[in-house]
């Protein structure tokens, strides 16, 4: 359902017009290289691949489509496809990286995974698995770093998320603090 409420009926068709649009657009996939293997239905694109859907883009090093060949009277379909080495998401909203990553074409997500980081801009976020939809424009995240974060947190494996300036204005507030402390004279 798409969260519409019965008086606003006649846009709940529009809306769901709209959706479906959005999911029969097509795919775009471009690279340095390609390699078609029909037996096994997978299609490998090596180096500066890019997959563009509706407004936003899966960047990778190498990238593998795994589809559905079309049978009579249907097209063929993509499955899936999976991204690796320096995977990225660019979407209006952020900018994502993450180690591996895929598209899910039955779901309409991006989902990145290990060491993954997203910066919106204003704030930056980073967590073990990021799955974002094409649908609603929004994005979740699943777990946390391990090693080392953004915050120098350590071994906290949650997700963290700096707001803004917020490591700049923890400083000035130290700073400041300090200061009026000790002020010179």
């Amino acid at each position: 359902m798409l969260g519409c409420e019965s008086l606003f009926f006649a846009n709940c068709n529009d809306a769901a017009a709209a959706q479906k649009s959005k999911r029969e657009s097509p795919t775009r996939i471009r690279s340095d290289i390609i390699d078609i293997k029909r037996k096994s239905e997978t299609v490998d694109f090596i180096s500066n691949v890019v997959v563009e859907k509706d407004d936003s883009s899966l960047l990778a090093q190498k990238m593998t489509v795994l589809y559905n060949e079309k049978s009579e009277g249907q097209q063929a379909s993509i499955k899936r496809i999976n991204a690796k080495e320096n995977v990225k998401i660019f979407s209006e909203e952020f900018i994502a990286s993450g180690d591996f990553g895929y598209y899910d074409p039955s779901k309409d997500i991006f989902v990145l995974e290990k060491n993954v980081i997203v910066n919106n801009g204003t704030s930056i976020a980073s967590g073990n698995k990021f799955i974002y939809s094409l649908v609603t424009k929004k994005g979740n995240f699943i777990g946390g770093k391990d090693e080392t974060s953004i915050t120098g947190n350590g071994g906290d494996k949650r997700v963290v998320v700096v707001i803004g300036n917020d490591l700049q204005d923890r400083k000035k507030q130290t700073k400041k603090s300090k200061n009026e402390e000790n002020p010179q004279r």
